[in-house]
């Protein structure tokens, strides 16, 4: 069975078929891709923390591509920073009531769209420093998935901080 989130967003995530489990232990497995909306980003920065403790970095190569390992039973927080666009923060909070049977984790795909800074002048994008989306366990679909209503409200705000900086539609 395949979940996709459907969202109309920079952020997306596909849970495949696979499974991974590191000797015998369960964690979730995230790969993806960093792009501008339009080509692949080279050079960005992917931070991961556990708590406020770095645990993780990584930099996209040419093909945008990253990947990760994330233990069960914490919260984490991935930054994606690059110069000259705006950062993002995505929390995977891997806490959740897992099943007793659960034998294996569909992992994450992840499609991460870095928003030009360029495009916010003049605003105050102070409120962009919450994270973009949260990951969760969802017991119904059996997998991590993203809350959609958060994922809303937080394009909302981009959007609306958008309008404020004037050039909304420009480049």
């Amino acid at each position: 069975m395949r979940h996709m989130l459907s969202l109309v967003a920079p952020f997306v995530l596909l849970c495949a078929t696979s499974t991974v489990q590191a000797q015998d232990v369960l964690v979730l497995p995230i790969n993806g891709r960093v792009s501008d909306g339009e080509r692949k980003l080279e050079g960005c920065d992917i931070l991961t923390y556990k708590g406020n403790d770095l645990v993780g970095k990584q930099t996209t190569t040419g093909n945008g591509r990253f990947g990760m390992v994330l233990g069960l039973g914490e919260e984490f927080a991935i930054e994606f920073r690059k110069e000259g666009y705006l950062p993002k923060r995505v929390l995977v909070d891997t806490r959740g009531d897992l099943p007793k049977d659960l034998v294996d984790i569909a992992p994450i795909e992840m499609a991460m769209s870095m928003l030009p800074s360029s495009k916010y002048e003049g605003a105050d994008t102070d409120v962009l420093d919450f994270p973009f989306a949260i990951v969760r366990y969802d017991r119904g679909a059996r997998a991590f998935i993203q809350d959609q209503q958060y994922t809303v409200d937080m394009m909302r705000t981009n959007g609306a901080l958008l309008l404020m900086s004037g050039r909304s539609g420009k480049d």
